[in-house]
């Protein structure tokens, strides 16, 4: 996922972390504990993907997180977690449209 350098660069977006379905930490971009993030969402990760396959969702892309204070968006592919942290949550619709139009296989 070589989008990681583009998709951080959007204001709204204030950090970002790759890694894998595993929880291996592959990269990470104004973040601090991208360790332990890449290692959590790579669980979360992988429980969403079946959760998907059970409810008939076929490949699951992408999920939303939202909160109060900031929202999260995870990207998959076939091989990585791709996490973005994003803030204000209200801009969580226009990042994930541009995810879309930037990542190969998400629109």
């Amino acid at each position: 996922m070589s989008a990681l350098s583009a998709i951080v660069k959007l204001p709204e977006v204030r950090g970002a972390v790759l890694g894998d379905f595993a929880g291996v930490f592959l990269d990470a971009v104004r973040e601090q504990d991208g360790e332990n993030i890449a290692a959590v969402m790579g669980f979360v990760a992988s429980a969403l993907m079946q959760a998907g396959e059970q409810l008939g969702l076929g490949t699951l892309r992408r999920a939303a997180l939202l909160g109060e204070a900031r929202a999260s968006l995870l990207v998959l592919d076939k091989k990585h977690v791709l996490t973005l942290k994003i803030e204000p949550p209200k801009a969580l619709p226009a990042v994930e449209k541009q995810v879309e139009t930037s990542i190969p296989g998400q629109g």
